[in-house]
């Protein structure tokens, strides 16, 4: 794949993880080992659908269902959101020798998880079915993002005679080989990655805690190199990064109820520091994790006083929500039967242009992702599928004033 297709694909999948919105929220809440449910229409919460395992710090939403991280029993919990019902446990060990942390959906049934306390990945697939484990190079793997054939997990290199971190890594793993293709060294302690509309990762090394600053490396991940660093201080340690280029890194706080949570930000198209260590946003203490929202908004995930906050670009709180005991991470689940995006708009970008009959062309050709909305978006001339009559509907709306995309 040339730079600038990987490019173009990374940059819409950028889009796509970034500007739809969600009918529900569903929460991890640590302390409490439940599952929690917002609607975000009607702002009603449900605390405590489920039970979890031990240490629950995890969540992925594929479909209607939804994986957990147990990270004690080396477990993954699914959960139908569609009957609220568990479903299944998945068992990826013997318990308490993995410490599973987080997940990445490689194809529609196939799912990679990083197992930090023995140093591999686990490869499992929707029905429970684990296909294998896998020994990664690298030590304490950890974040991880997966795009097209590629997942990039971060390792760091926890040592555990001082407590402290060596060299941290981004590894470049094939989701179809099996294998490690090239470790690169980044900051130290690199917990989480994101994808940026400009096609870079983004990646937040929280350092040696005390010892020295965090920092946001750049890593162009068609080249597999660091192309910039950008000091940030404070504790950085989970990074996501809107459509505009702004980038929310959660940054924890005070640690006990009733303090402040931080929440630091990022230009990704200036690469400087909006709020950093000695001004932050300020938002409830113990902030866990962070998630885009909507195409304009991100969560603030307050583990020490049980709430998530939205946020809109500039950081202003617009909604709290009292959740769960230790809410710590969640994921959206769309349950609306409507598209928000017109036909045409395969790419969610707000808008139909050429990128959308390339983005069509990547998917009927490439196996590039497919079009939004359950591919609805892309079937711009109703025939009740998306294939090359659509690519030529969609020129010659945009070039030729022909017929624009139907209705839904």
């Amino acid at each position: 794949m040339s730079r600038t297709l990987l490019m173009l694909t990374l940059t819409v999948l950028a889009l796509l993880c970034s500007t739809a919105y969600g009918d529900e929220l569903l929460i991890v809440n640590g302390s409490a080992e439940t599952l929690g449910r917002i609607n975000l229409e009607t702002n009603e919460v449900n605390a405590n659908i489920a039970q979890l395992g031990i240490w629950p710090n995890e969540i992925l939403i594929s479909g209607d269902s939804a994986f957990i991280i147990n990270s004690g029993p080396d477990e993954i919990s699914v959960y139908d959101l569609a009957d609220s019902s568990m479903v299944n446990t998945i068992s990826i060990g013997p318990g308490f020798t993995k410490n599973p942390y987080n997940m990445a959906e490689i194809t529609p049934d196939t799912f990679l998880v990083t197992n930090w306390l023995s140093g591999s990945v686990t490869k499992f697939t929707a029905s429970g079915e684990v296909v294998g484990e896998y020994p990664i190079d690298g030590d304490n793997p950890q974040g991880i993002l997966s795009i097209g054939d590629t997942s990039f997990i971060t390792t760091v290199s926890f040592v555990w005679n001082d407590t402290s971190y060596d060299n941290g890594f981004v590894a470049a793993w094939d989701n179809i080989g099996d294998s490690t293709l090239f470790p690169l060294k980044v900051g130290d302690n690199p917990n989480d990655l994101s994808l940026g509309p400009d096609g870079n990762l983004y990646v937040a090394c929280a350092g040696k805690y005390g010892e020295d600053y965090g920092s946001i490396y750049i890593v162009d991940p068609s080249l597999m190199q660091v192309v910039d660093s950008i000091i940030i201080g404070g504790d950085p340690t989970d990074i996501d990064i809107l459509p505009n280029g702004i980038g929310f890194i959660a940054a924890g706080g005070d640690w006990f109820s009733g303090g402040q949570g931080f929440v630091m930000t990022i230009d990704i198209n200036t690469r400087a520091v909006l709020h950093g260590e000695n001004d932050p946003l300020v938002t409830d203490a113990g902030v866990m994790s962070v998630m885009v929202a909507s195409d304009s908004t991100v969560f603030s995930f307050n583990w020490a006083d049980d709430t998530i906050t939205e946020l809109d670009s500039a950081g202003n709180v617009l909604r709290r929500f009292l959740a769960g005991d230790g809410c710590q991470a969640g994921a959206i689940w769309r349950t609306s039967d409507v598209c928000e995006y017109p036909r045409g708009d395969a790419n969610a970008s707000g808008g139909v242009d050429i990128d959308d009959v390339v983005y069509l062309i990547g998917y009927i050709f490439d196996s590039g992702p497919e079009p939004v909305c359950d591919k609805v978006s892309g079937d711009v001339n109703c025939s009740g599928g998306v294939d090359i009559d659509d690519v030529v509907y969609l020129i010659g709306y945009i070039f030729s004033e022909g017929p624009a995309p139907c209705d839904y």
